[in-house]
């Protein structure tokens, strides 16, 4: 999959608005698989599941690092991330591999850094997924999930995705949407 494909598509408005209508188990259970509604429901250990799916520990690759505007990110972010839309968020574009660098999802991340310094350079390297990036800064977080449902993968088939937030105490820290490999996890 060229890299230059999915950086157009990348920190677009529509990746972080929330589908609405239907509650968030009734979107969840629209999924015909099991296993895609367990994934779809967790509240972490994505990368866990991943790994158990293909026998192989998921490797990050970095697509695209940069510091932007909160609005620029996405016209929800703001008010999801708790703050102005001037204030520079680290927007992280990238791709968890598997066997052979088999793409498995693709991830945009939007984190605040003002509240964990330490999350910058953890981030924008790109070597550890989200949650060792998190617990390499120091933080204990928990994930809220805000929506589910089916976009088109990078080649246009129908994929799933998961959009949560992550937080530092009580404060939102990050915004993630992972959007799954249509055959890894069953649109």
């Amino acid at each position: 999959m060229p890299v230059r494909s999915l950086r157009a598509a990348a920190f677009g408005t529509e990746v972080f608005d929330i589908t609405g209508g239907a509650t968030l188990t009734e979107r969840i259970a629209d999924f015909a698989s099991p296993l895609t509604r367990m994934l779809l429901s967790g509240d972490g250990l994505t990368t866990t599941a991943l790994h158990a799916l293909t026998g192989a520990a998921p490797r990050v690759r970095l697509l695209r690092a940069d510091r932007i505007p909160a609005g620029r990110a996405g016209r929800p972010v703001p008010a999801l991330l708790e703050i102005g839309e001037e204030q520079d968020v680290l927007a992280r574009h990238s791709a968890l591999t598997g066997p052979g660098g088999r793409w498995l999802s693709v991830n945009q991340v939007v984190a605040r850094d003002d509240l964990l310094p330490g999350i910058r350079p953890l981030l924008a390297d790109g070597r550890l997924p989200i949650g060792a990036a998190l617990h390499a800064a120091g933080t204990g977080h928990r994930r809220t999930v805000l929506d589910v449902g089916r976009r088109r993968w990078p080649s246009g088939e129908p994929a799933c995705y998961k959009t949560y937030l992550l937080w530092h105490g009580d404060r939102p820290l990050v915004l993630v949407n992972e959007l799954f490999h249509p055959s890894l996890v069953s649109p």
